[in-house]
């Protein structure tokens, strides 16, 4: 997960997959190439799950959606594609991360705005079975017909529509949003 910022769609979908599982591991993008640093996003995950005693959150490193593995992740705004190359990503998560840490599922929400998003969920799809993990995609969350998304958040923290951004994030999350806007004025 990016959690750019931390939403309750995050929330929800981490809620779901955890009760599908005895223990499950989060993996928070760590290349700082988001509006939030990553040191952020991951205190904002941690404090937002910690109630969720069989959910562990982790640093993605350097092996797991970065720069070294899925760099077009980072340009996907604007970029033109058909089709993404997720496999050096993929056989990492799956030859090296899964096995170590005995993960055999891996879970995502379905993405119906992000096209990029969108062709790395087929790609886990495709690949992941190919290496006995599978793939559950999960519907996403929505509030009156509209998927949550963190990038509608910042489109509300943009406009300063705190009353609004209340309705999408956990606490933690409107806590330091507010906190750090008012840094920022």
């Amino acid at each position: 997960m990016n959690c750019n910022p931390f939403t309750l769609e995050h929330r929800y979908l981490i809620e779901k997959a955890s009760s599908m599982v005895d223990k499950l591991y989060i993996f928070i993008v760590e290349e700082d190439k988001s509006i939030f640093p990553f040191k952020d996003r991951f205190e904002l995950v941690k404090l937002g799950t910690e109630d969720l005693k069989n959910v562990t959150v982790l640093p993605s490193g350097k092996y797991m959606i970065s720069l070294l593995t899925l760099p077009g992740y980072f340009s996907k705004d604007s970029k033109t594609f058909d089709t993404i190359d997720a496999s050096k990503d993929l056989n990492i998560f799956a030859q090296c991360i899964a096995p170590t840490l005995g993960i055999n599922i891996r879970f995502a929400g379905t993405e119906p705005l992000d096209k990029f998003t969108c062709e790395y969920n087929k790609s886990m799809k495709k690949e992941l079975p190919k290496f006995n993990i599978e793939f559950c995609e999960i519907d996403r969350k929505a509030i009156n017909g509209n998927i949550i998304s963190a990038s509608k958040v910042r489109q509300l923290l943009s406009e300063q529509k705190f009353e609004e951004i209340e309705k999408y994030v956990p606490k933690t999350t409107y806590n330091y949003l507010m906190k750090n806007s008012i840094n920022n004025r």
